[in-house]
């Protein structure tokens, strides 16, 4: 337990005191101007985080129609012979590309 604790909380307690270090001598150098700086910092932020979480979303939900699709081509694959026999061609002819235009939609 205390090197799990040691291996969160000292890297937080350090960011903490190097982020009061740094905000102590922006305002001494740029007085106001800093808390204005800052405001912009934390607005970017919270743009690229929102940013990151739909692009994650949109990446899963593209994976997810992949899946499928490749799932339907390794089917008729492995199940080549079976389908030869049962003229199934046509049905795998139009199933793997409505998975296709389904990923390519997003």
């Amino acid at each position: 337990m205390g090197r799990f604790l040691g291996g969160f909380v000292l890297p937080l307690l350090l960011l903490t005191v190097q982020l009061a270090i740094a905000m102590f001598f922006l305002y001494n150098s740029l007085g106001a101007a800093m808390i204005t700086s800052v405001v912009g910092i934390m607005c970017v932020l919270v743009s690229v985080v929102l940013g990151t979480r739909r692009n994650n979303r949109f990446q899963s939900n593209v994976m997810k129609c992949q899946d499928s699709r490749m799932k339907a081509t390794n089917e008729m694959l492995n199940y080549m012979r079976v389908i030869k026999f049962q003229a199934w061609e046509e049905h795998f002819n139009k199933r793997i590309p409505a998975f296709r235009s389904r990923s390519l939609a997003g």
